[in-house]
């Protein structure tokens, strides 16, 4: 999976100015640990009634890293404020799969290299007007030996399309979007369950029914948590206790901060090796806690 997007990733983030550019960006700020930081659509304009993408280009200097939604028992999330026109929505963020990152000897979740996150806008039907200003307050942290934490105010301004008016689309931009979207972990099948179990203050034991799933696959898998119930930091135990149902059991530990009543667990899980029946190497899991599991 990573082989086969993530150039096409990296050669969108990082093309320069001199490429003859069809998309839209705002312009390109550096803070400290961050060599680029940037919005960029992939339309030249945008199409009233109609949704486009915007991406937010984060590209840390040699040997930083930044974090992903759930950053683990250290660093921050990367967090977008829109402040859009009247009647414009901005959907859910996409994020690329998570991989472990070192912080100081601590791991945690994030990005090791440049990252490209979309934000879908819903332009409302009827709109009118030459162009429209989208603005976000993006946050960060950018982390090597010491962190850096980042604020910026992004602008970008996108024209808007005419009656019958078909806008073009940057082909280089439009693959990067489509890498992201294609290497975003995918919702877990129907036909997979997860039950989650304190058996500890500091010990949760999750039990998965993974339809298909090869035994040697099993010991591969790692668990993202996105709300720091688990602690990223600490070994995870994996035991496949039935081999013809694919029912895997983790043992992972819970750090002494973490949410004191979670309605669920959530979070990614990746298998290096693909998920059976899914096309892909992660896929999101969601799983309700006992009734009665936090009693505090």
């Amino acid at each position: 999976m990573r082989s086969s997007f993530f150039p096409l990733i990296m050669a969108a983030l990082l093309a320069g100015p001199c490429r003859d550019l069809v998309a839209l960006e705002s312009a390109p700020l550096s803070r400290p640990g961050i060599e680029r930081v940037q919005l960029v659509t992939d339309v030249a304009a945008i199409v009233p009634g109609e949704s486009f993408t915007v991406g937010l280009r984060l590209i840390p200097l040699p040997g930083h890293h930044t974090y992903w939604r759930g950053p683990g028992i250290v660093g921050v999330a990367t967090r977008l404020d829109w402040t859009l026109p009247a009647g414009f929505e901005a959907g859910d963020m996409t994020w690329p799969p998570p991989t472990l990152v070192d912080m100081a000897g601590f791991l945690a979740h994030g990005y090791k290299g440049p990252a490209l996150i979309l934000t879908e806008i819903h332009s409302p039907a009827g709109f009118r007007g030459g162009e429209i200003t989208i603005a976000a307050r993006v946050s960060w942290m950018a982390c090597a030996v010491s962190c850096n934490p980042g604020i910026a105010d992004l602008t970008l301004t996108v024209p808007v399309a005419g009656a019958d008016e078909s806008p073009a689309v940057d082909a280089e931009i439009a693959k990067a979007f489509a890498a992201v979207r294609a290497s975003a972990p995918k919702p877990a099948p129907e036909d997979w369950s997860f039950k989650p179990r304190l058996v500890a203050p500091d010990r949760i034991e999750l039990t998965a029914a993974i339809p298909g799933l090869d035994p040697e696959a099993a010991e591969t898998i790692h668990v993202f948590c996105d709300d720091m119930q688990v602690d990223s930091d600490a070994p995870q135990e994996i035991e496949m206790i039935d081999p013809a149902k694919g029912i895997v059991r983790f043992l992972l530990a819970r750090p002494g901060f973490a949410p004191k009543s979670p309605d669920d667990l959530s979070g990614v899980m990746h298998c290096p090796g693909g998920w059976p029946g899914t096309g892909s190497a992660h896929v999101e899991f969601s799983a309700p806690w006992l009734e009665g599991s936090f009693p505090e």
